[in-house]
């Protein structure tokens, strides 16, 4: 009983570890294409074709009479034989004093131009985010109040292939992926399920390392949870329980309409929109940049309009989404606002009236 309890406790820390899965980092997977043959993988890929033979024995596989291995195949190569180098990911804006720790435990702050290495990880607390651009122009935003951990980041010397593998242990994730090369990988996990991109934009959430919910924007995402994989296409979502088949996507509540600024003076921002169904409740999100990455004012509401007040003389931007009975986050409302100096206040004269027989009683 003891041993057992033991090994669970170790199973567990391997787990939370805030270091790299070294058993799934040692290999790089390759699906075998018509024409395909292990010296030309070796070839291409490896920094030897003298590979091959090694290749060809550890995944236990036998060349055909042609010298062609079917289509579909699957093997693994060693990361350590592959014409790839470690690219680091680069800080392009930040909200707050957000922070990164180092591979070896070294704690920095995140500021723009900070260069981020396999192993580290990116910790933002209340009102703080980190935005980052991969080697490949894609990006990632790491939202309030999450921990993401950077697995591997490399990029092929010659092909221009990247391999890309994040984990977030906790909170929220959007991310911005640009069209892959073949053969690259985008990767995300959460404790619940693994995301797989090849071109796309999508939301991201982790909650008590059980639950994870993906919100497709634009192209397709492949989740897998709990032995089953389920392809998500824009404008939809789905919610993945962890050790559980996932269930089938559901269509993302639409984007809100929003209305002008109501406000008579400008000086305070009232906006409203019309309800949408199924929705439980309202977030929003008020900004002074299009891109989202300074946001000043975060929260939710379950009516369908807003009154931000004491609001500094500004361009702002107010993104609202609706969110349904899943708790998955619908498609974006954004609208772009000015706000004004308020009115000075106007001056008060004040009229005395004296009697007269008052003012005859001083003379």
């Amino acid at each position: 009983m003891i041993n057992r309890l033991l090994a669970t406790l170790l199973f567990a820390l391997a787990i939370i570890s805030s270091g790299p899965v070294a058993a799934e980092d040692e290999y790089w997977e390759y699906t075998f294409r018509p024409g395909d043959s292990i010296w030309k993988i070796a070839e291409k890929y490896t920094t030897t074709v003298d590979n091959w033979l090694e290749i060809r024995e550890l995944n236990k596989i036998h060349e055909g009479p042609d010298r062609r291995i079917p289509p579909g195949t699957r093997i693994i190569v060693p990361v350590s034989m592959l014409k790839i180098q470690p690219v680091p990911a680069v800080v392009i804006a930040v909200k707050g004093p957000a922070t990164i720790v180092r591979a070896d435990g070294e704690r920095i702050k995140a500021v723009v131009g900070t260069k981020l290495y396999s192993g580290d990880q990116v910790v933002t607390a209340q009102q703080q985010s980190v935005r980052m651009q991969f080697a490949d122009q894609s990006e990632l935003q790491v939202m309030s109040n999450s921990v993401v951990v950077l697995d591997k980041l490399s990029q092929h010397k010659h092909t221009g292939m990247v391999d890309t593998r994040i984990r977030l242990h906790s909170g929220r994730v959007n991310t911005w992926v640009e069209k892959l090369k073949p053969d690259s990988q985008y990767e995300i996990r959460t404790p619940a399920a693994t995301t797989a991109v090849r071109g796309t934009a999508y939301r991201l959430s982790a909650e008590d390392a059980q639950i994870s919910r993906a919100e497709v924007t634009t192209g397709v995402v492949e989740v897998a949870a709990g032995g089953t994989e389920k392809n998500v296409e824009a404008g939809y979502g789905i919610v993945a329980e962890k050790d559980k088949p996932l269930p089938e996507p559901v269509k993302l509540l639409a984007a809100p309409v929003l209305s002008d600024n109501l406000s008579d003076d400008k000086s305070i921002l009232e906006v409203s929109w019309k309800a949408l169904d199924d929705a439980t409740i309202y977030r929003y999100q008020l900004a002074t940049d299009k891109d989202f990455d300074q946001v000043v004012i975060e929260s939710s509401t379950e009516d369908t309009k807003i009154e931000l007040t004491e609001l500094p003389a500004n361009n702002y931007y107010l993104r609202v989404r609706g969110v349904d009975r899943y708790q998955l986050e619908g498609l974006d409302g954004i609208r772009e606002y000015t706000i004004v100096e308020p009115p000075p206040e106007k001056d008060r004269s004040w009229i005395v009236i004296v009697p007269l027989g008052f003012m005859l009683l001083l003379m």
